[in-house]
């Protein structure tokens, strides 16, 4: 006989997971800018020795949320390319943060799915991973300045 007092919902470890990840990924983020909530608009990047340029931009605040795109940038001949291009939203008063929407390696935008806990959490999980290794290489916004979008590219043409 089957009685619903003594079954759990598929989907509550995956939401549990899924809610860790964001408080994981708040922790890291705020590990890596500091001081996000003072930055506004514009470009920053952080560089380390030996290490690709992490680069911070297209910051926007609201009473609760902080929103921006963190990636590395690649140069191409033709055009510059960011990979992974990531938009997070943190989420001051609850303290987590999430992957809004991502280019990922496999070059397809994808844009989060409010009702697909699987995509969530793969998204989410490869932001963890990814501001954990941030991290371990050095980078940090912590008293960086905004650049002027003229900084992206040296006279020589190549990236800097």
């Amino acid at each position: 006989m089957y009685d619903a007092r003594f079954q759990r919902p598929k989907t509550s470890g995956r939401f549990s997971s899924l809610m860790d990840l964001y408080e994981q990924n708040y922790m890291l983020s705020r590990v890596l800018i500091p001081g996000l909530r003072e930055l506004e608009g514009g470009v920053f990047r952080s560089r380390v020795p030996g290490c690709m340029t992490l680069e911070l931009s297209d910051v926007v605040h609201s009473k609760y949320t902080s929103t921006f795109n963190l990636t590395y940038r690649f140069s191409s001949e033709l055009r510059y390319a960011r990979e992974p291009d990531l938009m997070l939203r943190l989420y001051h008063d609850a303290r987590t943060c999430e992957v809004m929407s991502g280019l990922l390696s496999s070059r397809i935008q994808e844009d989060r799915r409010v009702r697909d806990l699987g995509d969530g959490y793969r998204l989410n999980r490869f932001v963890g991973k990814w501001l954990s290794y941030c991290g371990r290489q050095g980078h940090s916004f912590k008293g960086c300045r905004k650049e002027s979008v003229d900084a992206i590219a040296t006279p020589s043409g190549s990236f800097v």
